[in-house]
């Protein structure tokens, strides 16, 4: 598989400048394996060297509507962990401004910054949050702007949730749709009752949003294979694979690889329960038929985040490999 085999392949980029010199010729997926990947990456730690505990620092990317909720809820809720995320504010302002942790009802922690805005993660930086050991995790969607947080000493280490493309489109549309344009305070008359075949055929939809935010091409017009050849070798060196339709398995490797435990009968029901059930912020709608008109037009929108999502898919596959190896 191609995970054994990133060590070699580290060393090929750096003796090819780059040039995929190395080829896998194991499976499909593996003509961008050597292919160059952003220097901000260079703060977030190769998934295959094992983590440093105290030292490297969890991150987790939220990709919007693939269970953020959810692992909010069991990360600070049941693991009692202290998160940086969007909850922990903007400080006050002032020259004695610093970092702290501040406690909220049912057990959870925040640190006090806030990583969803670029405002609040150059605060964040500023304020040495990497350095501190105050966070736990650090929780947050704008990837290249967090990874300015972490350093050489306190790299980030990145996992994240993924979800078949056409089915989160499908919730982001309704879920913004809900809270949004049929708000009272943030109404839109037209986008109120718009259906989301209007949405996408309107131009009105994102496209390859994944791809386009692990590239750091958010606003180029058309993205190219090479995007995606980039996009799959980050994936592929720097991000812990979990899987909506594999949740409990996905939970199960975040905490081996960061040594969390539940420490009590309590955490380990909370955990159940948050698993299974409590899916946070569900929002009820109808599904879309594979091979539907609908669905044919969403993949078009997201023909590269497609091919992302199935090479997630070999990746959770020949991740499991790393566990077979720790105890």
């Amino acid at each position: 598989g191609g995970l054994n085999s990133n060590s070699n392949n580290n060393l090929a980029v750096a003796s090819s400048g780059g040039g995929g010199a190395m080829k896998n010729s194991g499976f499909s997926h593996s003509e961008h394996i050597g292919v160059s990947i952003p220097e901000f990456f260079d703060n977030l730690s190769d998934i295959d060297v094992p983590p440093v505990r105290g030292v490297d620092v969890p991150f987790f990317w939220h990709i919007p509507r693939t269970g953020g909720g959810t692992m909010n809820d069991i990360l600070g809720g049941c693991l009692y962990l202290t998160l940086a995320s969007d909850a922990g504010g903007n400080g006050d302002g002032s020259e004695n401004d610093s970092l702290k942790v501040t406690k909220f009802p049912k057990h959870f922690s925040y640190v006090n910054v806030d990583t969803s805005s670029p405002e609040g993660i150059e605060r964040a930086r500023k304020l040495g949050l990497a350095e501190s050991g105050l966070a736990d995790v650090v929780v947050g969607t704008l990837l290249h702007e967090v990874s300015t947080i972490f350093t050489e000493e306190n790299k980030g280490r990145m996992f994240t949730m993924f979800r078949h493309p056409v089915d989160r489109a499908v919730s982001l549309f309704h879920f913004v749709q809900d809270t949004q344009w049929r708000n009272r305070e943030t109404f839109q008359k037209e986008l109120s009752s718009l259906t989301i075949e209007e949405f996408f055929k309107g131009g009105l939809a994102e496209n390859n949003w994944m791809t386009r935010f692990l590239t750091g091409e958010l606003t180029k017009g058309q993205l190219t294979t090479e995007d995606l050849s980039k996009a799959k070798e980050i994936l592929r060196r720097k991000v812990l694979v979990g899987l909506l339709t594999e949740k409990g398995e996905s939970f199960s490797r975040f905490e081996k690889y960061f040594g969390w435990q539940l420490k009590s009968d309590s955490e380990q029901d909370c955990h159940e329960k948050k698993l299974q059930w409590a899916w946070p912020l569900k929002h009820r709608h109808d599904d879309v038929d594979e091979g539907s008109a609908l669905w044919d037009l969403i993949v078009a929108h997201n023909i590269y985040d497609m091919e992302l999502y199935e090479y997630a898919e070999v990746l959770f596959h020949e991740q499991g490999s790393i566990f077979d190896k720790m105890v």
